[in-house]
């Protein structure tokens, strides 16, 4: 028994022994993995990135200056030249669409981070775009002062450049800086569409390395997505990238009163981006980062809350045909008749004793609805056989109709109805800062646009 007795406490003893063994080296084996999980998510790239949004086009930052000090003009003058050079003429005999020379980047196959391959490729090929307005020193001498800055990328070795037409907006003249070179280099305007948001540029004498341009009908949700460019219009910042992933592919956003169909990303761009390329994993431009969302909404007490990652970029395919128009022809011909309209609701026509329909706000004049003879307060009913109840009606008419196009419509006026005939003209000519409202009768009270 004693025998039996000692076995059997030397057999608890060995196996509490074992127990507390395993217990220790279960405990090792946790470290160990939590100290694997803390390695890899050191090392490992991360991939996480109310009401109403404003958005705001990723404008060139005006530069804001004093005026000069007498000091600082006696000093400057000497520097300021006489007569400013313009911005270089356009030779219209020379409108060829260039070959898309761009390389695709040697992107090694499957690796771990090709980010600084695809960098590497493609960031000499992103420039940045300056824009000078004429400004006047206080002793009456004209030189030129920059406005804004944004991005811009080549697209051909013959020196054509796209960027976003609201970085070269109302510029006197425009200069981009060519990735390796210390200055500046002129550029000339070949052609701007503001309801697009594209402008090609084009310098003479650079080496350029053009991007080559991907499909951007191709582009799926979740996709990576680098964005390159000049962020807060600094050199400094020349050329940053950032990363994050396609958003969604087709979000329909009114900027300015012009209605795009974009790409959202959540891939960080800031203003001094504009112009600059959106890049996929191949290395081919999908498109032009050109907005941001920079209020999500309202709290409760009626302060803005800001928005994050919420980017905006034209793809790359819109922006193509675009700028082939722009190569050729210098400017985009989009049908219009010169007025601005609202609907005439049910309820508003049955308030009013009109018909529903297309409410002229005001005519342009000079412009063709103006010639016709269409007045402010004139409500169209018809356009070209089809029925009109609101102003989407009306534009979809027009928008399927070229410049030069008869436009025949049904206006209701002072209780009478009546036939006008209207010769399409080219909207992208129209300046609607300019007077309008033609012969412009006082309209209906109620009939005036309610928010």
């Amino acid at each position: 028994m004693e025998y039996n007795g000692s076995y059997q406490s030397d057999k608890r003893h060995t196996e509490n022994g074992r127990g507390e063994n395993a217990f220790a080296a279960i405990v090792i084996i946790i470290v160990l993995i939590l100290l694997a999980l803390l390695i890899v998510g050191l090392f490992w790239p991360s991939l996480l990135g109310g009401s109403s949004a404003d958005l705001a086009v990723i404008t060139p930052t005006p530069s804001v200056s004093a005026a000069p000090t007498p000091e600082e003009t006696a000093g400057q003058d000497a520097q300021l030249p006489a007569s400013p050079t313009p911005t270089p003429a356009v030779d219209e005999n020379d409108r060829v669409m260039p070959e898309l020379d761009g390389t695709k980047p040697n992107v090694p196959g499957i690796v771990e981070n090709p980010i600084p391959d695809i960098y590497d490729a493609v960031s000499p090929g992103v420039v940045g775009v300056i824009n000078y307005t004429k400004a006047t020193s206080p002793s009456g001498k004209e030189y030129f002062e920059i406005y804004g800055s944004g991005t811009g990328f080549a697209v051909s070795s013959e020196g054509y450049i796209l960027t976003n037409a609201h970085v070269v907006e109302g510029a006197d003249k425009v200069t981009v800086k060519v990735d390796g070179e210390d200055e500046e280099r002129d550029a000339v305007i070949i052609g701007s569409d503001n309801e697009t948001d594209i402008a090609v540029l084009k310098v003479e004498g650079a080496t350029l390395h053009p991007l080559m341009l991907g499909d951007s009908n191709s582009v799926r949700v979740g996709e990576y997505v680098l964005a390159i460019g000049n962020p807060l219009s600094t050199d400094e910042l020349a050329n940053t990238l950032t990363f994050g992933i396609i958003s969604a592919t087709s979000r329909e956003i009114t900027i300015d009163s012009y209605t795009n169909t974009y790409l959202q990303t959540d891939a960080a761009i800031n203003f001094g981006n504009s112009g600059g390329p959106l890049i996929n994993m191949d290395g081919l431009v999908i498109g032009i980062n050109s907005a941001k969302t920079i209020t999500a909404g309202y709290d409760e007490l009626g302060n803005a809350v800001s928005a994050e990652g919420i980017g905006f970029a034209l793809p790359i395919n819109q922006v193509k045909k675009i700028m082939e128009i722009l190569i050729t022809e210098g400017k985009i011909e989009r049908p219009g008749i010169g007025i601005t309209v609202t609907t005439i609701t049910e309820d508003i026509a049955a308030e009013n004793d009109v018909p529903v329909g297309a409410y002229v706000e005001s005519v342009v004049i000079g412009q063709p609805s103006d010639i016709a003879g269409l007045l402010a307060g004139d409500i169209i009913v018809e356009a070209n056989g089809k029925t009109i109840k609101t102003q989407d009606d009306l534009v979809s008419v027009i928008k399927s109709c070229l410049v030069g196009d008869e436009l025949k419509i049904k206006v209701y006026r002072d209780g009478e109805y009546l036939d006008l005939t209207i010769i399409i003209g080219n909207k992208t000519d129209m300046n609607f800062d300019d007077i309008v409202g033609g012969v412009t009768p006082t309209p209906v009270p109620s009939l005036i646009p309610v928010p």
